[in-house]
């Protein structure tokens, strides 16, 4: 099992598991780590669901097209997948843009800090990844609904600005904000 290794700088100031190291968030004992092929199938019944509006086909294109051509990070805790983060390169990797598509915290681990180390576990990883090529992440981008409270503060409270309004773009009948983390040196 491949474990990130991660160290933040500003403006992410909160410690982060290093290496293989475990560490407990609330009364949570968990591990970040890179999401291996014994991994998709649960990955795939996690994002066939209803709330996050896929079905079992869609679950499985999105879920092997970012393992085999992007990146997916995940929490477990005893052993089981409780948290996930999907992301990739946004544009050319040149441009130093990372976009987190999916964050997800399993119910009964949301606001226990789960999701917020896994944010950032995931934001230095992607410094990483840009870094092996000497290329600096300058910004994450994302996007959530706006009935989304507690992913909005989430987000916030990491350093993410809401800095665009997108309206129903990705949820029809929805309203979509568009937020920017800009990642100092």
């Amino acid at each position: 099992m491949s474990t990130i290794g991660c160290q933040v700088t500003d403006p992410l100031p909160s410690p982060l598991v290093l290496n293989s190291e475990i560490g407990i968030v609330a009364s949570v004992v968990a591990e970040i780590t890179h999401a291996t092929r014994k991994d998709l199938d649960r990955l795939i019944e996690i994002f066939a669901d209803p709330d996050l509006k896929t079905n079992h086909e869609e679950s499985v294109w999105f879920v092997n097209c970012y393992f085999d051509y992007h990146h997916i990070n995940i929490a477990k805790v005893d052993n089981g997948i409780r948290g996930a983060c999907f992301w990739r390169i946004e544009g050319e990797k040149y441009s130093g843009l990372g976009w987190i598509e999916n964050l997800w915290v399993e119910e009964q681990y949301r606001r226990k800090g789960l999701g917020e180390r896994l944010l950032r576990n995931t934001i230095d990883d992607m410094r990483v990844f840009f870094g092996r090529d000497d290329i600096r992440l300058r910004k994450v981008i994302l996007t959530t609904q706006t009935e989304r409270k507690s992913a909005r503060q989430l987000y916030e409270r990491i350093g993410f600005a809401a800095v665009a309004n997108l309206g129903d773009i990705y949820d029809p009948g929805g309203n979509d904000l568009f937020y920017v983390l800009d990642v100092k040196r």
